[in-house]
């Protein structure tokens, strides 16, 4: 059965759509059979991946999955998007657009439990990806209750950046009241530092902090600032020259530990 890894913390732009879409790709390259399910409203993680207009998902989305309580129609392949080889596994995508921010409303309309649909939808997915990634929006709400519930792992984010950091114990502390009342399976993946700005000496000092406070939760692997990496969020994921395996090299090593750590 498909593990299934939320990414999130309660915090906009700390690289969550960035590690979420790069590891998944990663992943797919390695082989391995990939779902990427967006559930967030800004839809950037559908953006970045399938390098389509969010209005190609209307009425094609995560959201439309849930109020069906069926995704077979809504999954979007992205193999057809990437230039791949036979060793490239099944690499899928659940969409989301603006109007995933009218869940509650929708939910509440169709009489639907967010957490248990979703469950549901993931469950009956499950046996056929080996991973299943959810990218979370930032903040601790529904959304983000009801991609811990159906998680079997989090990744939770450090921006090397003070609020980031003041944010992760909140954050950690919502990852223990799901686990101990409603998904006592869910486990802690570990802690991951990106944006690092090498240049300056804050961002060094708070992920040895991190370190000191979390120890063994925080990921050896540590995501530095590159413009390569910006440049996906336009073009797409590439892993074809130099520069390109330079920036991703990070986040090949990241994988490698998160897969050491989940399996």
């Amino acid at each position: 059965m498909g593990i299934v890894i939320s990414v999130g913390v309660q915090k906009g732009g700390v690289g969550k759509t960035t590690t979420t879409s790069v590891s998944s790709y990663l992943l797919a390259e390695m082989g391995y059979d990939v779902l990427v399910i967006d559930f967030d409203s800004q839809g950037n993680t559908s953006r970045m991946l399938s390098k389509k207009n969010l209005n190609t998902f209307t009425n094609q989305t995560i959201l439309d999955a849930i109020i069906e309580r069926n995704p077979e129609n809504f999954i979007y392949n992205l193999n057809e998007s990437y230039d791949t080889n036979e060793s490239f596994g099944r690499y899928d995508l659940l969409p989301a657009d603006d109007s995933l921010a009218s869940l509650n409303r929708e939910t509440e309309k169709h009489k639907i439990n967010v957490a248990f649909s979703l469950k549901e939808i993931v469950a009956s997915v499950k046996s056929k990806y080996d991973f299943i990634f959810i990218d979370q929006p930032p903040n601790i709400g529904e959304h983000t209750v009801a991609a811990l519930v159906v998680s079997d792992y989090s990744v939770v984010m450090l921006q090397s950046e003070p609020l980031c950091y003041v944010a992760i114990p909140r954050y950690l502390e919502l990852v223990e009241q799901v686990k101990e009342k409603l998904n006592k399976n869910l486990r802690l993946a570990g802690i991951l530092a990106t944006m690092l700005d090498s240049r300056t000496s804050i961002d060094k000092h708070i992920i040895e902090q991190c370190r000191l406070q979390y120890e063994d939760w925080v990921f050896d692997s540590v995501i530095k600032r590159k413009n390569r990496i910006k440049e996906f969020s336009l073009s797409g994921i590439q892993h074809r020259t130099k520069e390109d395996k330079e920036a991703l090299l990070p986040y090949l090593e990241f994988v490698k530990e998160l897969i050491q750590r989940v399996k």
